[in-house]
């Protein structure tokens, strides 16, 4: 598998698992399935950020695992949010 197949890929996969883990936040039984698949989208897009990075395969700034890590990070802050509001 070649580093730009590798890099579509591993974006593809960081959006998919971000969107997963923010439709999981809607059900609190779901939380803890969604902060797998938010990991999940965590690495996958860390993965795909440093290929771009590294390889410049876009010219754009704005990439496709930017939207993954945004959509992965709303399980942790719903879950620090639940967190602090009992404290």
């Amino acid at each position: 598998m070649n580093l730009r197949t590798l890099y579509k890929v591993t974006g593809t996969i960081s959006l998919i698992a971000g969107l997963a883990a923010s439709l999981c936040v809607m059900d609190i039984k779901l939380m803890f399935l969604g902060l797998v698949f938010a990991i999940l989208g965590f690495i996958t897009s860390g993965i795909s950020v440093f290929l771009n990075t590294k390889y410049e395969f876009t010219e754009s700034k704005f990439i496709i695992a930017y939207i993954g890590m945004i959509f992965s990070s709303i399980p942790v802050l719903v879950l620090m949010f639940l967190i602090f509001r009992h404290k």
